[in-house]
């Protein structure tokens, strides 16, 4: 009987420890806020949050700091059922004057880091620049240059990660013509997508295969949060045909565990409605580790809108060539602090300013 008493209770203090591993990112309402990066003191990843906000496991982390392109860094002791409120950032979109000219000129802040797992470094790879935008109102075009960007990277990886990287940026740093709902359907229009209320202010993003993304409205502001890898392989699976299935699974298997989540903010009017220059800030996370050698990669882009006006055509030729800079990291950390971007967290600064040198 004895023997049996403390196997009860050693299984319920395993319970108890497993429990003890998890964690909650929820906003000041208690809302969950997905896709929060959870990291050691040091700088070292452990997780991201997932649509509900919850990571399972802290991996033995006594204390992490949490992360997000929304939200100001805070750095928490993990307890039991651990919840976490997270203030919002101090970032705000700038002003813009209602104008008839022609052009909305829109300048986008971008910087990219790659981080490690259990390296020295919790940065291996630094770059931040901004993108030019010019959206044509009447045609409902955008064209983006990019004419400065940092010089804060490491030797091979420079190289090889700026290959990699280019198109990526562009894309994402870019604004886009279309709304995220009519954006997210054509982007993935082999699957059945829609936006089922889920309460006050709150969509959940459903395909045929369950829930892909939240949406949610608070304070003027709309942001969506999507599990684009998720529906990439939805959108396959539902072709049914065998050959991209197993192409997709055969890509899955060599990049394991593959994440890639995106998080978007804009301003909204008293209707819902937005357009391209009400773009505030996103976010992108993309991990997965490779099958062969066990190298864990984890990237992660932050976007914010950092300049608008209302232009003529000779007007934003002048702002682009007014604007160019020559991003260095002294530059950076200038432009973060006039424009009132949030900044990284201390630890991961150390470890840029290592790169650098």
């Amino acid at each position: 009987m004895k023997k049996i008493l403390i196997m009860a209770v050693a299984a319920i203090m395993a319970t108890m420890s497993a429990q003890a591993q998890k964690l909650q990112t929820v906003d000041k309402k208690g809302q969950p806020v997905p896709y929060a990066s959870v990291l050691t003191e040091d700088g070292n990843f452990v997780g991201v949050t997932d649509l509900n906000g919850i990571l399972d496991d802290v991996k033995g982390a006594k204390t992490v700091s949490i992360s997000h392109v929304a939200y100001k860094t805070k750095t928490v002791n993990v307890g039991q059922g651990s919840v976490v409120t997270l203030e919002d950032s101090d970032f705000d979109l700038p002003e813009i004057t209602v104008s008839k000219k022609p052009l909305v000129y829109v300048q986008t802040y971008y910087r990219i880091l790659c981080m490690s797992v259990d390296d020295d470094m919790p940065v291996t790879y630094f770059r931040a620049g901004v993108l030019d935008n010019a959206y044509d109102i009447q045609k409902k075009d955008v064209s983006a240059d990019e004419d400065h960007f940092s010089a804060c990277n490491m030797g091979l990886a420079k190289t090889i990660l700026n290959a990699f990287l280019n198109p990526f940026i562009k894309r994402l740093a870019a604004l886009k013509v279309d709304n995220m709902e009519t954006r997210i359907k054509k982007g993935y229009d082999g699957i059945d997508i829609d936006f089922v209320p889920n309460g006050p202010g709150k969509q959940n993003i459903v395909d045929q295969f369950g829930l892909v993304g939240t949406v949610t409205d608070d304070e003027g502001e709309r942001r969506y949060s999507c599990d684009t890898h998720l529906m990439r392989n939805h959108e396959i699976q539902a072709t049914g045909n065998d050959k991209k299935i197993a192409k997709a699974e055969k890509k899955d298997n060599k990049k394991k565990d593959r994440k890639d989540q995106t998080f978007f903010v804009f301003r909204i009017d008293e209707d819902g409605k937005y357009a391209p220059e009400d773009f505030v800030m996103s976010q992108n996370y993309e991990t997965y580790t490779d099958a062969k050698d066990g190298h864990v990669m984890h990237i992660l882009m932050q976007v914010y809108s950092a300049e608008r006006a209302y232009v003529t055509k000779e007007e934003l030729k002048q702002m682009k060539k007014d604007n160019k800079m020559k991003m260095t990291y002294e530059n950076i950390v200038e432009y973060e602090r006039t424009h009132h971007i949030p900044p990284l967290s201390d630890v991961f600064q150390k470890s840029i300013q290592e790169i650098v040198k």
